[in-house]
């Protein structure tokens, strides 16, 4: 059975469903990159950030090409971003790239 798509282009509820438990299997070696346990700070908060433009795109209902016009990149540097790869990135550039999603974005660093 062929899953039908949504006005948007998303796949129907069904296929994100068989998608999901492919994605939670343990033994799934595709889809986003995992941050290392020793991962630096600077990493983590990447990380983090590639996480949020993730999520606002998955919230928005929006697809690749529609955020990469938003944040002013091609394609392939949001690709990145959502498979969470973030050796290509600075801090700063993630950050300009949430602001522009998240006008108002906040930044916090605590000392521990």
């Amino acid at each position: 059975m062929k899953a039908r798509k949504t006005k948007q282009g998303f796949p129907d509820d069904e296929k994100l469903k068989r998608v999901r438990e492919k994605l939670s299997d343990l033994n799934y070696t595709g889809g986003n990159l995992a941050l290392p346990a020793s991962a630096s700070e600077v990493d983590r908060a990447k990380y983090e950030l590639c996480q949020i433009i993730a999520k606002y795109q998955r919230e928005n209902q929006l697809l690749q090409k529609d955020i990469a016009a938003k944040l002013g990149v091609d394609d392939s540097r949001v690709s990145d971003i959502l498979r969470g790869k973030i050796e290509g990135f600075t801090l700063d550039r993630l950050v300009s790239y949430a602001e522009k999603l998240h006008p108002g974005l906040k930044v916090r660093i605590v000392a521990a």
